[in-house]
């Protein structure tokens, strides 16, 4: 029973990106345990195109601002490091 919930929750979708995504939603989608690391890392690489892609057309301080804060989460999770100490 426990593998059928495990692959319940590994097929589970990602939202789709909206027109006007808001830094609220993707950082609720950040915080939901419910995605694979590994999706959540895809699905913020696609935001941060989409963002970033948007800036020169519309330029916006808060945009950008979430693009440089996008970049930042996608570059600690480069290591792989969590990000909790394990060390007593």
């Amino acid at each position: 029973m426990t593998d059928e919930r495990k692959s319940a929750k590994d097929t589970r979708q990602l939202p789709e990106l909206g027109e006007d995504l808001k830094r609220n939603e993707i950082m609720a989608v950040l915080a939901d345990d419910g995605y694979s690391a590994g999706g959540r890392k895809g699905w913020l690489k696609t935001v941060l195109t989409r963002l970033a892609q948007e800036q020169p057309e519309n330029p916006d301080a808060n945009r950008a601002k979430l693009v440089e804060e996008i970049k930042d989460i996608l570059n600690e999770n480069v290591s792989g490091d969590s990000e909790a100490e394990d060390t007593l």
